[in-house]
């Protein structure tokens, strides 16, 4: 059985939409910075703390960030009411994995208050054991969170499953082999880093079972 580190964005959830219109009502008390369009806000997935703000809404200070920050958190929750942003069949995946006996956690390059929300509207939690974000390890890059993980569950064997660039380099820095999704936010170059890409959920329990 392996200890499966799941990236969130473009891995398990699209939250494009939501994250959109909770960053465009943030900035209603900003009006002078541009509001980012949705494919901003998507390629910006990926990137750790200030550098997603910095690629989203780049002529915005420090300060600036850090108020937009605290206000998405109260607007993403809002936005987050209600919606399904899990992509078609990662349940299923999750409860099959489970039950097949193998550990699952989250590593990614969030903040607490995201995975958190992340985890109970979609009702994902109960697969997780001990999830972890780059800020809850306190880390500088996704590979902090997988040392975190190293020392909570000792000797086992570690696959991370993400979908862009960051989440091959943090699987590198341990030597856990990289599953891509196909289906995320990530391209054929990105895609060609890995050990294998799934099209569909389910191909992750299948790949693992073989």
């Amino acid at each position: 059985m392996a200890v499966i580190l799941f990236d969130i964005d473009g891995t398990l959830v699209d939250t494009t939409v939501p994250m959109t219109k909770a960053i465009h009502e943030a900035l209603e008390q900003l009006p002078h910075l541009e509001k980012p369009s949705e494919d901003a806000v998507r390629s910006g997935y990926g990137l750790a703390g200030d550098a997603f703000w910095e690629h989203v809404i780049p002529e915005a200070t420090r300060e600036e960030i850090r108020l937009i920050r605290k206000l998405r958190h109260e607007t993403l929750e809002q936005a987050m009411e209600g919606q399904n942003v899990l992509f078609d069949g990662i349940y299923n995946m999750l409860e099959t994995l489970r039950a097949n006996g193998h550990t699952l956690t989250t590593a990614s390059n969030c903040g607490v208050h995201y995975m958190n929300l992340i985890l109970d509207t979609q009702g994902i939690r109960q697969f997780m054991t001990a999830p972890e974000c780059l800020e809850s390890v306190g880390g500088e890059k996704k590979a902090d969170i997988l040392t975190a993980h190293r020392l909570r569950h000792g000797e086992a064997k570690y696959v991370m499953v993400g979908d862009r660039k960051s989440d091959v380099e943090a699987g590198r820095a341990h030597d856990f082999p990289v599953v891509l999704t196909g289906f995320g936010f990530g391209n054929e170059d990105e895609w060609a880093l890995a050990d294998y890409v799934i099209a569909t959920p389910n191909d992750l329990v299948t790949w693992l079972d073989n």
